[in-house]
């Protein structure tokens, strides 16, 4: 059915589009026989205004317009009126409107004929003919002026003007065919008034038009539009506006009547396509009798292959179904082909893995021996360097051999933890620890490395961020990727610390901006022995040993650690996530004594909220008042109505940094801002300088030392106190 349907399917959708397109055309054509009949009307208007006109002009032309007494042009006047059977009146008036002539057909004693004063002013206007608007005057039925200039000497001395029955419009060439037409024709003058309409004339000659048709005259020469013209019924209307005049042509039809081809057609196409897919199931349902049956047993065949027995079909009728059976046949006589190379495959394998799993051991147990002995010499290197020390040796001589000896027990201790850890010979001491204490202690041990090679150091770890560790082991995960980093990262480089909460994990983050790691080595920067590409000098030292010591670090605590580099020379972030301590109560400072001295008000402000509280908290045990903010708009708020005395600023504040909200505050404030103590990630003595230059008092490098923090507050409150002074 499905396949029958579907193969149906584009014939209907093309047979649907075949139909709308048709019945599109139909509709177009029709709308353009409606637009057609709009200016053949239009058409035969305008030669009935130029036989007037025509007629007129000649009459304009006589000599006898120029005698003192006029007479035989009056006489002139009644005879071309009288032959011209639509005029009713020939009237001639100068310039000011005042009527010479008003000649009435049979008589010129009738009363004077309704004048269409804008239809003269555009004659005397455009010194052209004109065609006025319906007029009805006394006595009269209504009508219309056609008007020419008179022109004398170049310029228009008279106006001559026929007053024509609006009669003369419903006799327009065709009017017998249109009265037995479905449509409705209609013609309006320049105001808008019907002036003839072929149904229900009386009940529309003489009366202004639809506010649909006029809207349509004034956006369009001639078009096509629907509308509820012919008594409220929906209707097509084309119409046209005459060349010569500001009348217009108007041609309507019911809106059925020209929809009836397209929905005709629309109805017969959708009656086809469903009989057509009647036709197509019944087909599809007969055939799939003779499939089913076969389809069947070869399902069944296939369930004996699965089983590891020889499917076996018998011949049938179908071509298709007999080539399946031959190929569920050949397909068990591969299997069993495969399954006997399989079972030496796996025979071969295991052999390989006992053997590399044996040489896994000897160079384990190697790597340890080789520790060992290593550590041996070294005892009595370092006691005999400091005897030589002790004894006034050589400094610089001495600093020589001490940094050596460090590097090498640092080798040496990368290469007993590998062995220790392959071993399983560690044992974690497991305890909620705070990711910002392992991340100081790192931080004071490669502080060294981080001064010599001139980094600047981006610190941006939560207090309250605690995870379940070994904090021997954790300080040393962190310690290795800051060595790493350190280690790769040119001098004068950028590194950066974050960490995280990202559901029950907690995600620390090394980044830098140094080396940075070839796509080919990323899948193996963890593995034993691995380096990038090293100077001839090899200054960056190291065995390869430290990543894979975090790798294995951290998988004992449950945790993963991973790589990324988008290439060589720019930087690489390693990101370690562990289980977050479950149940541990949030580490907050131990309330502290009252302390001696008056309160200060105090001012936090730090993008990390929990920072930032915490350390409000500390301040506010300590006796001071304290106010703090996450970003420099919400501490510009909050500095209105609290004034500061100390202001605590992380300078690495999002949209307004931490120098420019100094000076914001100091603006505002003036000689009563705060003393400002700048606490951030970054420690370099270029950012102590910084913060020195923007006025800064104190320069404090995250994570503080509450204790500390509260000595010097007290510090700066003296010295802002004896300044004062």
């Amino acid at each position: 059915m499905a396949l029958s349907l579907g193969t149906l399917f584009p014939v209907v959708l093309f047979c649907g589009a075949l139909a709308f397109q048709l019945a599109h055309q139909a509709r177009s054509s029709a709308e353009d026989r409606l637009l057609w009949g709009a200016r053949t009307t239009s058409a035969a208007l305008d030669r009935m205004f130029e036989a007037s006109i025509h007629a007129l002009q000649a009459l304009a032309q006589s000599e006898r317009l120029d005698v003192p007494e006029p007479d035989e042009f009056f006489r002139e006047a009644f005879r071309m009126e009288e032959a011209q059977p639509t005029w009713i009146a020939v009237t001639l008036q100068e310039p000011d409107g005042q009527v010479l002539l008003d000649a009435h057909r049979g008589s010129p004693e009738r009363a004077p004929s309704p004048d269409d004063r804008e239809s003269l002013l555009a004659v005397l206007r455009t010194e052209r003919p004109a065609v006025g608007d319906l007029v009805r005057g006394p006595g009269t039925s209504p009508a219309f002026q056609v008007r020419v200039p008179v022109r004398r000497q170049g310029i228009v001395r008279y106006v001559l003007s026929a007053l024509i029955s609006a009669e003369a419009v419903a006799r327009l060439e065709g009017t017998g065919a249109r009265a037995l037409s479905p449509w409705t024709w209609m013609v309006v003058d320049g105001r808008g008034v019907v002036v003839e309409r072929t149904r229900d004339p009386d009940a529309f000659v003489g009366r202004p038009a639809g506010s649909s048709f006029l809207k349509a005259l004034r956006a369009a020469q001639e078009g096509v539009f629907r509308s509820s013209a012919l008594q409220g019924i929906p209707s097509y209307v084309g119409f046209c506006r005459s060349g010569l005049s500001n009348w217009s042509v108007a041609v309507m039809v019911e809106q059925a009547l020209l929809d009836a081809p397209a929905r005709n057609m629309s109805l017969g196409v959708a009656v086809l396509g469903l009989l057509a897919l009647a036709i197509a199931g019944l087909g599809a349902f007969l055939l799939s009798g003779r499939l089913s049956s076969r389809i069947v047993a070869a399902a069944a065949a296939a369930e004996d292959l699965a089983a590891g027995h020889r499917p076996e079909l018998p011949p049938s009728s179908v071509d298709e179904m007999d080539r399946l059976a031959g190929a569920l046949a050949r397909s068990a006589d591969l299997l069993a082909e495969r399954e006997r190379e399989r079972d030496q495959s796996l025979s071969r394998a295991e052999a390989a893995r006992a053997e590399a799993e044996r040489q896994s051991r000897a160079k384990d147990e190697f790597l340890a021996m080789l520790g060992h002995e290593l550590r041996n010499p070294l005892s009595p290197i370092r006691s005999a360097t400091e005897l030589l020390r002790r004894r006034g040796g050589e400094a610089r001589e001495l600093a020589v051999i001490e940094r050596q000896v460090q590097q090498l027990v640092h080798l040496v201790d990368d290469l007993l933890e590998v062995g220790r850890i392959t071993r399983g010979r560690i044992a974690l001491r497991l305890e909620p620890v705070p990711l910002a204490q392992a991340v100081a202690g790192a931080l004071e041990t490669t502080g060294p490395m981080l001064e010599a090679r001139r980094h600047q150091v981006e610190v941006d770890v939560p207090l309250d961020l605690v995870v379940r560790a070994d904090p021997l082991r954790l300080a040393q995960v962190v310690d290795n990727l800051l060595s790493n980093a350190a280690r790769y990262t040119p001098p004068g480089g950028h590194l950066a610390v974050r960490a995280y909460a990202k559901g029950e994990q907690a995600v620390l983050e090394v980044a830098d901006d140094g080396q940075g790691i070839a796509a080919d080595l990323l899948p193996r920067v963890f593995d034993p022995f691995v380096q990038g590409p090293r100077s001839s000098d090899r200054t960056e030292g190291g065995l390869g040993l430290g990543l894979t010591l975090v790798r294995r670090l951290v998988e004992l605590h449950g945790g993963t650690v991973a790589a990324k580099s988008p290439g060589p020379g720019q930087g690489s972030t390693f990101t370690v996530a562990l289980p977050r301590a479950e149940g541990a109560p949030l580490q907050r400072p131990a309330p502290l004594p009252h302390r001696a001295g008056p309160s200060r008000r105090i001012l936090v402000v730090d993008d990390n909220a929990d920072s930032a509280e915490l350390m409000a908290e500390v301040f506010r045990q300590a006796g001071h008042e304290v106010a703090f903010a996450h970003d420099g708009l919400s501490a510009l708020r909050t500095v209105e109505g609290f004034a500061p005395e100390i202001a605590l600023l992380d300078v690495g504040l999002p949209g307004m940094d931490g120098y420019e909200l100094a000076r914001r505050i100091t603006q505002r404030m003036g000689e009563g801002a705060p003393s400002y103590v700048s606490v951030t990630g970054y420690g370099q003595p270029s950012d102590r300088d910084r913060s020195r230059a923007a006025g800064f008092v104190r320069h404090v490098v995250k994570p503080a030392d509450p204790e500390a923090l509260l000595a010097l507050v007290d510090e700066v409150t003296l010295e802002r106190d004896a300044a004062q002074a």
